[in-house]
């Protein structure tokens, strides 16, 4: 079965914030979907609850552009380019192997902040400098999607890049163990995502025998209103924590809609991205909104993105923060 996916870059929109309209927009626009293949070229992925043998290599697994990638051996000198992606290699206890990371942004463990930053290239200053990654001499760099330019030329110049790019959380857990396969690191990354599927099931199971309630998911406001909509990340998360989007009938994974828009399909629980807005106070505030059943009745969240943006091993815990402001009543 393909997988769609377009997934939200959280550290560009920062790196873009004083930039105007324009370049947010062209950075949304970037994230565009591609099919992901069902299996990797190394041999049919696994489920979570199954144990995979440690892989002998060399091995070729084809990444979420389509690209196969050989790997002669388990690479010793690893780049990332995604917050998301340096969480993985750290929970996959590789961070000793981590040699560059993407930017400021690769803040999570605290230990990545230490590590040399290769990005800040490009038209928005969101691409890697391919020179400082090149004389990393890494074994992989791994990335998420967009970026078809320096990619190719980082390819050209010897470095294998592996990206990955996850539309929900079951894609998340399939990525984490496509690493762990590349890093020859299976035991860990089934560790991993056993106990990330875990913890996930006894969210939704908090939730199961509530009504689903409708929501909205602010990503950005300018105005308009930037979002989510069915192939995004957060979408499916959203679904997942009790939610019914207003989305949900859009074919755009990444919409943006006016404020009148949102008022009209008044969602009973509006959260906004903690990179939108400092505080509810400042939501509340905004002209037009006191006209939302979110804002007067109090259930109006700030969600902290880094949590459920970037598809790694915290995004647990941001279903569960998701699935509380949902459904407090499940959690108390």
């Amino acid at each position: 079965m393909e997988r769609h996916h377009a997934q939200l870059h959280p550290w560009r929109w920062r790196t873009a914030r004083s930039v105007v309209l324009v370049t947010i927009v062209a950075l949304l626009a970037g994230c565009g979907t591609t099919a992901k293949p069902a299996s990797s070229g190394s041999g049919q992925t696994t489920s979570p609850g199954v144990s995979t043998p440690a892989p002998a290599f060399p091995i070729t697994v084809t990444d979420d552009d389509g690209v196969p990638v050989t790997f002669a051996s388990a690479p010793q000198r690893i780049v990332t380019f995604a917050p998301a992606n340096t969480e993985i290699v750290f929970g996959l206890g590789l961070g000793d192997h981590l040699i560059g990371v993407s930017g400021k942004y690769d803040d999570y463990p605290p230990a990545a902040r230490s590590i040399a930053e290769v990005g800040g290239s490009g038209s928005f200053g969101v691409d890697p400098n391919v020179e400082k990654v090149v004389a990393l001499h890494p074994d992989v760099l791994l990335a998420t999607g967009g970026g078809d330019q320096w990619k190719a030329r980082l390819r050209q110049l010897g470095v294998p890049v592996f990206t990955i790019n996850a539309t929900s959380l079951a894609d998340a857990l399939h990525d984490i163990r496509t690493v762990g396969r590349l890093t020859g690191a299976v035991k860990a990354a089934t560790r991993l995502t056993l106990r990330m599927a875990r913890e996930a099931g006894a969210i939704e199971q908090r939730v199961a025998g509530e009504p689903k309630v409708s929501c909205f998911y602010e990503v950005y406001f300018q105005p308009p209103v930037f979002t989510v909509g069915p192939g995004s990340f957060v979408f499916d998360l959203l679904e997942q924590a009790g939610c019914d989007p207003i989305t949900s009938n859009l074919s755009n994974p990444y919409p943006d809609l006016s404020v009148e828009a949102v008022v009209k399909d008044d969602p009973d629980v509006y959260l906004v991205d903690s990179l939108s807005a400092p505080s509810v106070a400042s939501v509340d505030k905004r002209p037009g909104f006191d006209a939302l059943s979110a804002v007067r009745h109090h259930r109006v969240v700030i969600i902290n993105s880094d949590l459920v943006t970037r598809p790694g091993p915290r995004v647990v815990h941001g279903l569960r923060a998701l699935a509380e402001a949902l459904h407090p009543a499940a959690f108390r």
